[in-house]
């Protein structure tokens, strides 16, 4: 499969099939031994090797089992042609079935040195989360805080950088009042930073990171996450710029994709996998089911937190994208849940652009994550090729 290089080797013990099992309920030996059995099958698993075959992509290993991957020919196909058609220095995609975690594309690219720090751009969780962090301290401020999505907070300033002036209270003849609706929709820093500031303390914030798999190994079947480091700084003003996603927080695609998926499944994190099956002498020794992984937060705020984003696609700063000029969408009779993401670094010259989605906001089908790293010259952003994604897939309808 062209721009994906994973590699798996695991120590051999006997196979078994991998049930619907939440982790809670597994005694300590019984994770242990049907996370050994797990990795017997998917010893040796080399997606780089994967050929499509009789309408799957499959990787013959030398014992002979055979291994079927989870990804979709036709949405890895046309996600892999966006890419290329735009030459983009560095980006990945990686779309998620948001009820099962099955992968069904996942796709990267890296034509410049300078764009990224590795290769497998999927996995690589050395970019800044920019503004999806915003999702964490939403999260935070709904559960902890004397917060509200209805909460009015009113701002000045912001948009570029964080001031310790930013802090502190204005009348609202002297600025602008959104809710945390509009602050997320229109990913309004200042809102973030003093909301921030005012309702959590370090332990919050570092704990709802944690909730959603920063710091934290996240497993995976055949593949290897990286740990997306989350720093929370004692200081007030480096905290509050934490919050608001100026920088301390580092994300890899695949990570943005579960933590999209998460909120889709109402809070329940599942484990994604790539791999389908796995036979040995025409008998199934491994067939992938859904697992639970963790709970990121509750239902309700999940909801919340959906239709906050919903309004980033139909009024904020995804709305421009996902609409032609005269305002019809795209995406026709879909309601799309998203969050935006936008953070330029030097030496050398990066601009991230992030795109996390759902997809449709009231029954979510699939979640997906897409960055896109620019030169100073670019010709396509993380919200324009998320939406030709997503019409890949509503397109098969």
């Amino acid at each position: 499969m062209r721009r994906i290089h994973l590699v798996m080797g695991i120590i051999a013990s006997s196979c078994c099939l991998w049930g619907l099992v939440p982790l809670a309920a597994l005694a300590a030996d019984a994770d242990a031994d049907a996370a050994t059995a797990q990795a017997a099958c998917l010893d040796g698993v080399d997606i780089e090797k994967a050929t499509l075959a009789r309408g799957a992509y499959r990787q013959s290993m030398p014992d002979g089992r055979i291994v079927t991957f989870t990804f979709d020919p036709d949405l890895q196909r046309r996600t892999e042609n966006i890419f290329s058609r735009y030459k983009v220095p560095a980006a990945s995609a990686v779309v998620i079935n948001s009820r099962t975690g099955r992968v069904l594309a996942l796709v990267q690219q890296r034509l410049s040195a300078d764009a990224a720090d590795a290769d497998d751009v999927a996995f690589d969780a050395s970019p800044p989360a920019a503004s999806l962090f915003k999702l964490i301290t939403a999260s935070a401020l709904l559960e902890t805080g004397d917060v509200e999505i209805a909460t009015k907070t009113c701002y000045r300033g912001g948009s570029s950088e964080l001031l310790r002036s930013h802090l502190g209270d204005i009348s609202p003849r002297d600025g602008a009042c959104s809710t945390l609706v509009g602050a997320l929709g229109h990913s309004i820093n200042a809102i973030f930073a003093k909301l921030s500031d005012r309702h959590l303390a370090p332990a919050d914030l570092l704990g709802y990171a944690k909730k959603f798999g920063f710091n934290t190994d996240l497993g995976g079947d055949a593949v290897s996450i990286p740990v997306s480091v989350a720093e929370v700084p004692e200081d007030r003003l480096e905290r509050a710029r934490a919050a608001a996603g100026f920088w301390h927080t580092h994300l890899s695609p695949f990570h943005a994709a579960m933590i999209a998926q998460s909120l889709a499944q109402g809070g329940a994190m599942l484990r994604p996998y790539v791999v389908d099956n796995v036979t040995l002498s025409g008998e199934t020794i491994h067939e992938a089911r859904p697992q639970f992984a963790a709970r990121t937060v509750s239902e309700q705020t999940a909801r919340a937190l959906l239709d906050a984003m919903a309004f980033t696609v139909s009024h904020g700063t995804a709305r421009r994208a996902f609409h032609d000029r005269k305002g019809r969408p795209y995406l026709p009779g879909i309601e799309v849940s998203g969050k935006t993401g936008t953070l330029t670094g030097a030496s050398p010259y990066r601009a991230f652009s992030w795109f996390v989605a759902v997809a449709p906001t009231n029954a979510p089908e699939i979640a997906l994550s897409v960055l896109v790293v620019n030169e100073p010259k670019w010709r396509i952003k993380a919200t324009d090729a998320a939406v030709r994604i997503l019409q890949a897939y509503f397109d098969r309808r």
